[in-house]
């Protein structure tokens, strides 16, 4: 079973319900909806479960850790093709689902690289049975029936003026420039919302770089490559490996890999300052 969804098998074509009561007229109504519908069933407590249950996706260990973490500050470090996007989308989808009005902003380099996520959202709720609208004004959005959204931002600061949100979603993080991260996180300011950071690393500079690194206890870190990706297709890996070392070691281990440019590494720097901190 693969972790797409199966369409077919949740979303049964239509199903007909017949009246012959005695007070009035027979009808017949077809209806459309889930073939386990969600009112029928008491909801599982873990996200990874619904997702399971509801969607027919079966995360791995680690996409089950990310699916499940209460985490208020979630950061997620992994592979290309790791299934990020769908697993924070069946995520951000259950949050929304289960709190009424919440308001989910989801930012990444580019507005449709955030309207993918939103993309797979929409047809997990479809798949559910729940009737999809599109937020007022937002063309990239998602309103569900309790009045809970999710909406792609543009990638620039002036995105950051009168909005607030519950959940602030970053997409491809390492991409997002630190001036519009440190523009759009104060949404959850307000609210004490969360903010969920997922990415394939780049190079050893910016906020993602530095949260990821730093010793401070408030984020819970995530971290995933190839070697928890069993379904990668490992000659495609080993062709990556060789025509490019480096963007492999980004793209696939999930190292922070040093510019060409650049004479020596942070690391190397930190280690002479170790050494210096430990001779004083």
């Amino acid at each position: 079973m693969t972790n797409r969804a199966k369409w077919n098998d949740i979303l049964q074509p239509t199903r007909e319900l017949r009246s012959d009561a005695p007070h009035g007229p027979p009808f017949t109504t077809k209806l459309l909806y889930p073939a386990t519908p969600e009112l029928h069933n008491p909801e599982p407590t873990k996200t990874s479960e619904w997702a399971k249950i509801r969607l027919d996706f079966h995360p791995s260990p680690k996409q089950a850790e990310v699916l499940d973490s209460a985490a208020k500050y979630l950061m997620l470090c992994c592979n290309r093709q790791w299934g990020k996007t769908t697993t924070i989308a069946i995520k951000a989808l259950h949050e929304a689902l289960k709190t009424p009005s919440l308001k989910i902003v989801i930012i990444s380099r580019c507005r449709e690289q955030a309207g993918i996520l939103i993309e797979h959202a929409t047809d997990f709720a479809i798949a559910l049975g729940h009737p999809v609208r599109r937020v007022l004004g937002q063309s990239f959005s998602l309103k569900l029936p309790n009045l809970s959204s999710i909406c792609a931002v543009p990638h620039t600061s002036d995105t950051s003026v009168g909005r607030t949100a519950k959940i602030l979603i970053v997409d491809e993080a390492a991409l997002v420039k630190d001036e519009v991260y440190f523009s759009v996180s104060p949404f959850v300011a307000r609210t004490h919302g969360r903010i969920w950071l997922l990415s394939t690393p780049t190079s050893q500079a910016g906020y993602f770089y530095n949260y990821w690194h730093d010793k401070t206890a408030d984020w819970q870190r995530i971290f995933s490559n190839i070697h928890d990706c069993p379904e990668i297709d490992r000659q495609f890996l080993e062709m990556q490996r060789r025509a490019n070392p480096v963007k492999y070691q980004q793209d696939f281990l999930c190292e922070f890999v040093q510019p060409a440019n650049r004479l020596c590494s942070r690391e190397f720097v930190r280690s002479i300052l170790r050494k210096k901190d430990q001779i004083s």
